[in-house]
């Protein structure tokens, strides 16, 4: 069972895209936090939220051959819909993984 504050740093981590922050509130709830739990939620957050940024840069880049606008309408809607699908887990007290990013963080972090 997890405590509230356990919740509640999964939560941020995961919606600091939300908040206007999204690779600093997760690796500040890395930085800050002692629960493993909570840990493997915040680096789960962060590589996805780090992949975003990157498949962003890549849709800014593609943009020139018209391209890229399809990844930024993908990349907007992935980096709605996971995040709030990985908060609602994570309260219900699921060990969330990303489907897209999740085994390499896992495995590699």
């Amino acid at each position: 069972m997890l405590t509230t504050e356990q919740k509640l740093l999964c939560a941020l981590s995961h919606l600091g895209t939300f908040v206007g922050i999204p690779i600093i509130a997760p690796l500040i709830v890395l930085l800050v936090s002692n629960d493993p739990f909570v840990k493997t939620q915040a680096k789960e957050a962060l590589g996805f939220q780090i992949m975003l940024a990157i498949g962003a840069a890549i849709s800014a880049i593609l943009t020139i051959i018209l391209i890229g606008i399809l990844g930024f309408v993908v990349i907007v809607i992935v980096g709605v819909i996971f995040p709030i699908i990985a908060m609602v887990k994570v309260v219900d007290g699921v060990d969330y993984s990303y489907p897209i990013s999740g085994n390499f963080i896992r495995r590699n972090f």
